[in-house]
């Protein structure tokens, strides 16, 4: 509702008009006015072209930023997700999102300028230029809700085809061990006096364990006596500090069977740990005790592994591999040794058999070469 004012001034005497409103993103009460009409009619015509705005939600406020927008949706988001997901989603706008369009008016941010931030992030090229997209897009549609713009402006741009992006070509050969590559590797980490490096690596490498898997593991996870290991938790990234919550998915909370001799490298990294951290004065002997933990008996930094792993290799000049890559040789060996796809993909934890088939089944060059006299031996002739 507006409210009119007869004012007098050296040149004459003029109307303004005040209208009220809520703030869409702080929902407090403002006000917006202007003065300088010769009759109320004038100034009443130009308050109810501006109510009519407001209510049909083509009312733009000059001082929101695509960043405020980002803070009020984030907040509402928070909710719907796990704090390792929405810590993801947070560091990807503060890395490659808010520097670009932050500072910006959400009423001025075209569906060009959007394009040329996209064609940005192709060109790099970031590989996760899609997901950024779509952080941009939920804000975008966002802001429509709210009734702060009247039009998404990314849904004129045109996504570029990750199959054009010029991105370097990876080795297969540098994501995995062969069997003897990972033999000399585990030698290497036994000999450098680092046993729970070594427990570690053995224990990805003999059951295709994720990192963070491995990570959260406590002892009351592992039955010894059954030679089985229940998998139904993982370390993540929270926002500022490290988290335990539940599986990837459904299907990674499962239960795996370890050999032997992985088991009995277990059974002695326990009873070197219990000795190690009552040193420093903890006691591990609870059943929550974490199976690798930092000399302060807290959660490894994720990037852990990947020192033990970086000093071995530089150390003894060997291949390196990522830690992830110890999940990638498990699966190849596996294959290699003759395991059911079905049984790999309930060992790995994967809901989709597809995606065990189309991400673990390279096989080595030496069974590419054996390949014609597979054939020729089963034709015989």
């Amino acid at each position: 509702m507006a409210s009119y004012t007869k004012y007098k001034t050296n040149k004459g005497m003029f109307w303004r008009f005040q209208v009220s409103y809520e703030d869409p993103i702080t929902g407090k009460r403002k006000q917006k006015g202007k003065g300088g009409f010769s009759t109320k009619k004038e100034a009443k015509s130009f308050a109810e072209k501006l109510e009519d705005e407001i209510n049909r939600g083509f009312f733009k406020n000059a001082n929101i930023t695509f960043g405020d927008v980002f803070n009020l949706w984030f907040e509402n988001y928070q909710l719907t997700t796990k704090e390792s997901t929405w810590t993801t989603t947070k560091r990807n706008f503060e890395n490659h999102i808010l520097p670009v369009l932050g500072n910006r008016k959400i009423v001025d941010i075209t569906p060009a300028i959007c394009q040329q931030v996209v064609n940005n992030w192709f060109n790099k090229p970031l590989k996760n230029y899609k997901r950024f997209f779509n952080n941009i897009k939920n804000v975008f549609e966002y802001a429509v809700r709210l009734k702060l713009i009247t039009d998404d402006p990314t849904k004129a741009v045109i996504r570029p085809s990750a199959k054009h992006q010029k991105v370097k070509i990876r080795n297969d050969k540098d994501i995995y061990y062969t069997r003897e590559e990972l033999k000399v590797f585990l030698k290497c980490m036994y000999d450098s006096d680092n046993y729970q490096g070594y427990t570690f690596f053995r224990l990805l490498s003999f059951t295709g364990m994720r990192k963070g898997e491995a990570l959260a593991l406590t002892w009351a996870d592992i039955n010894f006596k059954t030679r089985q290991i229940t998998i139904n938790k993982t370390q993540s990234n929270g926002y500022n500090h490290l988290v335990i919550q539940s599986t990837k998915t459904e299907a990674s909370d499962r239960t795996i069977f370890i050999d032997q001799k992985s088991l009995s490298i277990l059974k002695h990294w326990q009873k070197l740990q219990r000795i190690e951290l009552l040193q420093f004065g903890f006691n591990s002997m609870d059943t929550k005790q974490l199976v690798f933990a930092s000399q302060n008996n807290t959660m490894h930094n994720p990037n852990k592994p990947r020192v033990w792993a970086v000093r071995v290799t530089q150390d003894y000049d060997l291949k390196h591999i990522s830690v992830h890559g110890f999940r990638h040789t498990y699966a190849t060996l596996a294959i290699q040794g003759g395991m059911p796809p079905k049984e790999l993909q309930a060992q790995l934890g994967h809901s989709d058999i597809k995606t065990t088939l189309d991400i673990y089944t390279s096989v080595t060059d030496q069974q590419k070469k054996d390949t014609p006299e597979k054939f020729t031996a089963f034709v015989n002739f």
